[in-house]
């Protein structure tokens, strides 16, 4: 888990200085008309995404009242493909839109204002956190418990795992809204000597 974690890190950062070296080597600031299409696709990546959570938490609510391995199973699914389809997707989309927003308009860049710097690191946050929970728990604890004798109900480990996800989504819900606050009131100014 922590290789894979350190590797998700390691790709998101690489990501994000390469989004910083082509930003530096374009003279312009994004044009009015530009940066409107650019904040339509970021804040349409994070509608995606929080459709994702939700979708994810909806589905685990409803396994709470099913009885069989087989409704189980498709539950957890479901789970996978709005992580697969929804959650990936739009938290990806969020933070590079975001990083390129913030490069490439009046925000001057990554680190000027504590706000932008919070959302970056917030969202980052986010994504490592729902990748080490709610993905290990989808894809590699739900298969154990499913491919046992045990039904999952008569397994302890199914309702530790489902409580698990309920955490991993609750957390990344509560994450993903104040980052989404963030972005609207810009709660804090300047950092001191940035630019």
């Amino acid at each position: 888990m922590f290789v894979f974690i350190s590797t998700l890190l390691a790709t998101l950062l690489l990501l994000t200085l390469l989004c910083v070296f082509i930003s530096k080597r374009l003279s312009k600031k994004l044009t009015r008309k530009r940066k409107q299409w650019w904040l339509i696709a970021h804040v349409l990546s994070v509608i995606i995404y929080f459709s994702g959570i939700f979708g994810q938490l909806l589905v685990t609510v409803a396994m709470t009242f099913f009885s069989e391995k087989a409704q189980i199973y498709v539950g957890i699914l479901l789970v996978s493909s709005f992580d697969h389809y929804l959650t990936i997707p739009g938290a990806l989309a969020s933070l590079f839109t975001g990083i390129w927003l913030a490069l490439r308009t009046h925000w001057g860049g990554l680190t000027k204002y504590y706000w932008v710097l919070v959302k970056w690191i917030g969202n980052m946050c986010a994504i490592l956190l729902g990748s080490s929970i709610t993905g290990n728990v989808i894809y590699n604890l739900f298969p154990k418990i499913l491919s046992s004798d045990l039904q999952p109900l008569q397994n302890p480990l199914y309702f530790q795992n489902r409580q698990m996800l309920f955490i991993g989504i609750g957390i990344s819900f509560i994450l993903l809204g104040s980052l989404v606050i963030i972005s609207y009131i810009k709660p804090w100014g300047k950092r001191k000597g940035a630019g």
